[in-house]
């Protein structure tokens, strides 16, 4: 994601040893680097815009996604050229005040980054684990002061970075950015940085999804046979959310992984070998790497941000080669949409609810009956006390459910209005709005 391995560049002397790199090497990884940095400068940076561009994509985990590509932004356009250039000429040429920058941002970066995994997936364990009981605080506007919340945390643990480190003389009057204290207080430096960063975030990463995980299994298990399908069916968007956040996660912990090795080792085994050299060299590739492949990760695995992508760079062509065609395709697709609404109905049998489209109006005189119980559904306004009309996905798609979570139902392009009736049923039945499939669950 981004970088914390100039926090350790009291060993940065790469090459002034007679085992460091030569200076093709130092060339060939830097140009490596370089890439990386407009890679990730991109690709995150088109994250941003495709969220800002697609309102529907303003929902809470696409919030935290900005607030990383964000963060990876700052470390990449800022730290990375200062260590290109330190790292390509083995040679500090910046004041001190970049210095101290340098390593003050680098450790806010990567600081932002697992403290904003961590949300993530604590966000991911309550929804799934106890859905209804966040309904209140989840919102993108909570994200935003999260978020605001996380960076003033990161700064603030960051601050003894930007206090000790400085330029100096390491030999033959080669400045570099480097530490400025005893062996002792360089010691405490390493390991407050790879518990505080690495160690304390993912172990509470581990526990969440173990205990995610035995939850799900646990509950799937317990279902009824005739029923589990149609679970399995309903949830499996929500279950590539929390998916997406694993696997973000899990490439974080993998791309730190050797960085992290090479700081505790760095005092361990002091020597400087040619082995010990290219490790750090690779090492800090990978950490560098992490944030240039986070877009690529969300593209793969968050089918809205795939498609709204897509469309973003196809559609500028096909209106500038097709435009008129293209406004009348737009114009009778939207007409053939509106039509196959309004003769759409939304037939129910239902255990406890029995629900219809608000083109529905007529009422069964059993129905008439029940008009103090039925449940007028709005798309900005929650259901209560008994039902929750939950707009989770991205696609437009909603549920409903119970307050407790036990009963959900997916409805698939919801109109603006649906009546629920109160009945004394026993089985579900919802028909997709294209009528290609049927979704049946027993409550």
């Amino acid at each position: 994601m981004d970088n914390n391995t100039t926090i350790m560049s009291n060993l940065s002397d790469y090459s002034s040893d007679e085992n460091g790199p030569s200076l093709h090497t130092r060339i060939a990884f830097a140009c490596a680097w370089i890439i990386i940095a407009v890679a990730g400068i991109t690709g995150n940076g088109l994250v941003i815009f495709v969220a800002i561009r697609f309102q529907k994509l303003n929902n809470v985990t696409n919030c935290f996604i900005v607030n990383l590509a964000i963060t990876d932004i700052v470390f990449l356009a800022f730290c990375m050229p200062l260590l290109v250039v330190q790292y390509t000429l083995d040679h500090w040429l910046f004041n001190q005040v970049f210095c101290k920058l340098l390593n003050f941002i680098s450790f806010i970066s990567v600081l932002v980054t697992v403290l904003t995994l961590v949300a993530m997936t604590i966000d991911r364990y309550i929804y799934v684990v106890r859905p209804f009981e966040n309904l209140k605080w989840r919102k993108p506007r909570t994200v935003l002061l999260l978020s605001v919340v996380i960076w003033l945390i990161s700064c603030i643990f960051a601050s003894p970075f930007y206090y000790h480190y400085g330029v100096t003389n390491v030999h033959d009057n080669h400045r570099q950015c480097v530490l400025l204290s005893d062996e002792q207080l360089q010691k405490y430096f390493c390991i407050y940085t790879i518990t505080l960063y690495y160690f304390i975030p993912l172990t509470i990463i581990i526990i969440s999804y173990t205990k995610l995980l035995y939850y799900v299994y646990s509950k799937e298990n317990k279902l009824h046979p005739k029923t589990k399908y149609n679970v399995i069916k309903w949830s499996k968007k929500r279950r590539a959310v929390t998916k997406m956040v694993a696997v973000v996660t899990l490439v974080f912990a993998l791309c730190w992984l050797p960085i992290t090795l090479y700081i505790m080792s760095a005092y361990i085994f002091p020597q400087k070998t040619a082995f010990v050299y290219y490790f750090k060299i690779i090492a800090n590739s990978f950490a560098y790497l992490n944030s240039a492949i986070n877009p690529i990760l969300y593209a793969f695995l968050n089918r809205s941000f795939r498609n709204n992508c897509g469309s973003l760079f196809l559609e500028p062509t096909c209106t500038l080669l097709f435009r008129d065609n293209q406004r009348q395709s737009r114009i009778q697709s939207q007409q053939q949409q509106e039509q196959q609404s309004r003769k759409h109905q939304l037939s129910t049998q239902v255990d406890r609810f029995s629900y219809q489209s608000t083109n529905q109006r007529s009422f069964s005189p059993m129905e008439d009956k029940m008009k103090k119980e039925i449940v007028k559904i709005n798309n900005d306004q929650q259901l209560s006390p008994d039902i929750i009309l939950n707009y989770e996905f991205s696609d437009g798609d909603c549920e409903i459910s119970d307050v407790d979570g036990s009963n959900r139902i997916p409805i698939k392009n919801t109109p603006s209005e649906i009546y629920l009736f109160k009945g004394q049923y026993e089985q579900i039945s919802t028909e997709d709005t294209n009528g290609s499939s049927t979704l049946t669950t027993t409550l």
